[in-house]
C-alpha cells in the first residue's frame, strides 16, 4: 500500500541540522513570520561552520495567513482602480480643485460619502455614481482580521460600487485570484500542503522574508537546556532544491523604481483610452 503523500519527511535526533530542515516556535504567542521556518543555509556551510551559527530560515506562513497579507492587497488594488477611474472622469468635468487618487481613497475613509459628495456639489447623476464609488473604497479598505472577512468585503464592495457586476461574478474576481496562488504562484513564494506531523492544514513558503536564528537555540530533539525551536521534519530533497532555487531567484532580480512603474500603468492606461 503506497504511503500517503507529504513534501517531508521525518528525522532522527542523530540527523544533523541540514538545509530544508523544518522548524517550530517553541513559543504559541510567536507571530505568523516566526512560527513555522525552513532553513535555507547550505549544508557545506553547516559542514565547515561558514554559517558563524546563523541559520537563515524563511517563514511557513498558514496558507489563510499569506493569502490575507500578500494577496488580498493585490485583489484590493485591482478593484479599487476601476472605482478611482469613474470619479477622476467625473471630477474632471467639475470646477473642483485636482484631487490624488491617494488623497481619495483617504478621504473615503475620513469622512461619509455623502458628506464628500455635498461638499463637491455635484450633479444628479454623477453624485451617486461618485457616491457609490466612494462607498465601495471605503469598504474594500475596511481592516479585517480573516480571510474569510477580506474576501466578504471585497465581494460586497463590488456590488455598491458602479458598474456592479453579479454576485457570482464578484466571486469569481476574488476567488480565482485567490486560487490562482495555489496553482500558478508567484516567484516569492510555493504552496506546501505539509510541513511536519500534524501540520496538514496549508502552508506558504514566502521568500522575501528572511529570519536569522541562532543554532544553538535550535533543538533537534528531547532537550533539557531551553531552546527558542525544535526541528520538526526535512522537506524531501525535490521541494527543498525548489524551495532553495525561488530563493536565489528573487534575491537576483533587479528591482525598478515605483515612479518607473507608475508612469508605465499611466503610459498603457492612455493607449486603452485612444482605442476606446
Amino acid at each position: 500500500m503506497d504511503e500517503p503523500f507529504a513534501e517531508y519527511r521525518e528525522v532522527g535526533v542523530a540527523d544533523p541540522l541540514r538545509q530544508g530542515d523544518v522548524l517550530e516556535a517553541v513559543d504559541p504567542e510567536a507571530t505568523m513570520w516566526q512560527r513555522h521556518l525552513l532553513v535555507m543555509t547550505a549544508d557545506c556551510d553547516f559542514a565547515y561552520a561558514k554559517h558563524q551559527g546563523r541559520v537563515t530560515c524563511v517563514p511557513l506562513l498558514a496558507a489563510e495567513e499569506y493569502l490575507s497579507e500578500m494577496q488580498i492587497p493585490k485583489i484590493r488594488e485591482q478593484l479599487v482602480k476601476p472605482q478611482l477611474k469613474e470619479i477622476r472622469q467625473i471630477l474632471a468635468k467639475a470646477p473642483v480643485p485636482t484631487i490624488s487618487d491617494r488623497r481619495l481613497r483617504e478621504w473615503a475613509t475620513e469622512e461619509a460619502p455623502v458628506d464628500i459628495v455635498k461638499m463637491l456639489d455635484l450633479p444628479q447623476p454623477d453624485a451617486q455614481k461618485v457616491s457609490a464609488a466612494l462607498k465601495a473604497i471605503r469598504m474594500m479598505d475596511m481592516p479585517v482580521d480573516t480571510l474569510k472577512e477580506g474576501v466578504g468585503l471585497l465581494v460586497e464592495a463590488q456590488l455598491i460600487g458602479t458598474s456592479p457586476p453579479k454576485r457570482d461574478t464578484a466571486v469569481k474576481r476574488v476567488v480565482n485570484h485567490l486560487r490562482r496562488s495555489y496553482e500558478q504562484p508567484p516567484g516569492d513564494a510555493l504552496f506546501l500542503t505539509a510541513i511536519g506531523p500534524g501540520q496538514d492544514a496549508g502552508y506558504f513558503a514566502y521568500l522575501r522574508h528572511i529570519e536569522q536564528v541562532w543554532e544553538p537555540e535550535i533543538s533537534l530533539g528531547p532537550s533539557h537546556r531551553e531552546v527558542v525551536y525544535r526541528r520538526i521534519s526535512r522537506m524531501r530533497d525535490r521541494f527543498a532544491h525548489a524551495l532553495v532555487q525561488r530563493f536565489a531567484m528573487v534575491f537576483m532580480s533587479i528591482g525598478l523604481p515605483t515612479q518607473y512603474e507608475e508612469l508605465r500603468d499611466l503610459h498603457a492606461e492612455i493607449l486603452g483610452e485612444n482605442f476606446a
